[in-house]
């Protein structure tokens, strides 16, 4: 029994960490943390926390509704500032 609790919560750690990325917007890919490149720890350190604590994580995001991510890239970037433009 523990070791399909340890599973679970391994499976869940991975799924996770997917959904994290996707929300915000970077991909599966290789992470670059730090350079100018880089996606910064003020994002690195709260989803590596996110991702340990996924359960909390998880009830906290849907007693909020599932509000968006506050940090985003890419298109997700793009498309927050069309919508706050009004394009």
């Amino acid at each position: 029994m523990e070791c399909a609790a340890a599973v679970l919560y391994f499976i869940g750690f991975l799924v996770a960490m997917a959904v994290l990325r996707h929300r915000a917007g970077v991909g599966q890919g290789r992470l670059q943390i730090l350079g100018r490149e880089g996606f910064g720890l003020d994002w690195f350190v709260p989803h590596v926390a996110a991702v340990t604590f996924w359960p909390i994580t998880l009830v906290i995001w849907l007693a909020r509704g599932r509000p968006e991510p506050r940090i985003v890239f890419n298109h997700k970037a793009e498309e927050r500032r069309r919508r706050a433009t009004g394009r």
